[in-house]
């Protein structure tokens, strides 16, 4: 099943150890994310003392781990999916949540996201971690 993978999946993983973090290394799944997305993650990871605390691990240890669960994460340029963000800006509830909506559009595939936001638009098929975990 091809995903495009939203930034708050990839957060859930580093607070919860099992399910989300088991989807994201099923070989089931081929996931797609903007550019962009590995970069705001490891940013904030860095950047949050609190965030930091929350998941209970050293800086190599969130290194190594920010690595495993990216592995099978193929990233494209805006450019790839530029063409689509003009639609994604009118379908989405929140400014950042355009890019993983036009590159779905662009690649025809569903998103991934448990935020409630994106679920609202009719035009892009959204699933939840739990929906995945009926699904595969």
């Amino acid at each position: 099943m091809e995903l495009v993978v939203d930034a708050n999946v990839l957060l859930a993983a580093f607070l919860k150890e099992a399910l989300t973090r088991e989807l994201l290394l099923d070989s089931r799944l081929k996931l797609f994310a903007p550019e962009h997305l590995l970069l705001e993650t490891r940013k904030h990871l860095k950047s949050s003392s609190s965030l930091r605390k929350r998941i209970h691990i050293t800086a190599q240890e969130l290194d190594q781990l920010f690595f495993l669960l990216t592995e099978n994460i193929e990233t494209l340029p805006q450019k790839d999916f530029a063409a689509q963000m003009a639609e994604a800006m009118k379908l989405a509830p929140h400014p950042e949540d355009a890019p993983y909506l036009a590159l779905a559009l662009e690649l025809s595939i569903p998103i991934w996201s448990n935020d409630l936001g994106i679920h609202a638009q009719k035009k892009v098929k959204v699933y939840r971690t739990k929906d995945l975990i009926k699904q595969l």
